[in-house]
């Protein structure tokens, strides 16, 4: 069984006011990476043993972000935006990964 875990970040951003009523479909997507595992994910990146990936909610038009640890089967819920910022979010994470590789995921995404 995978383990998910929603970075400390994301959690201070869905409870600000704006997002408290997108914790419900976070946490419906949360479910179906926990049950669905890597299939349900459109991969956008691959760094040594990272995957990077994102699901898609249409209404809302959000984008969660995770970043998968092949090594230790972990799945890191990194962000939640809408799709207007997608290519600027996606380019951060990306480098934000590629900096996880040399000092460790639980380093970068705090």
């Amino acid at each position: 069984m995978s383990n998910i875990v929603l970075v400390p970040s994301l959690q201070k951003k869905l409870h600000k006011p704006m997002y408290r009523s997108h914790l419900l479909l976070v946490n419906k997507l949360c479910n179906k990476v926990k049950t669905l595992g890597k299939n349900a994910l459109k991969i956008l990146d691959v760094e040594d043993y990272y995957l990077f990936g994102e699901l898609k909610v249409m209404k809302p038009p959000y984008r969660l972000y995770v970043v998968v640890d092949q090594r230790k089967d972990i799945y890191y819920i990194v962000d939640w935006e809408h799709k207007d910022n997608q290519e600027k979010i996606i380019n951060s994470l990306k480098d934000k990964l590629a900096l996880a590789i040399e000092i460790g995921l639980e380093k970068v995404f705090i």
